[in-house]
């Protein structure tokens, strides 16, 4: 599978992931990583899994953790609810180029993980 094809994919995942977040939580949004027993980082994983179904499930389960870990590195959780936050505002008209010009730790992450 060609490299950006790969990319594609995965921002159209990391996109889904990081929407699913902040609906997540039964009693009310995660202020952490941490909270509800790292439900953020469940959800993000399994997003991003099934929005990565052409590889195997061992590939887009490295692939996804390594991404939420590497996020994790590069931000803090209240940077990665801006992301959502961004996300939701611009939702139709959001593009891989706006995320990397806003949210370029979400890019270099991803890139990271390949």
């Amino acid at each position: 599978m060609g490299k950006f094809l790969i990319k594609r994919n995965l921002f159209v995942g990391l996109l889904a992931c990081a929407l699913l977040f902040a609906g997540c939580a039964n009693d009310g949004k995660p202020e952490s990583w941490e909270d509800q027993d790292d439900l953020v980082l469940r959800n993000f994983v399994e997003a991003c899994k099934e929005s990565n179904s052409d590889l195997s499930e061992l590939k887009a389960k490295s692939y996804c953790e390594c991404v939420i870990r590497s996020v994790q590195d590069s931000v803090t959780f209240e940077k990665f609810k801006e992301l959502d936050d961004f996300i939701r505002k611009h939702r139709d008209e959001i593009s891989s180029q706006m995320i990397s010009e806003n949210y370029g730790w979400l890019t270099d992450s991803s890139e990271a993980c390949l």
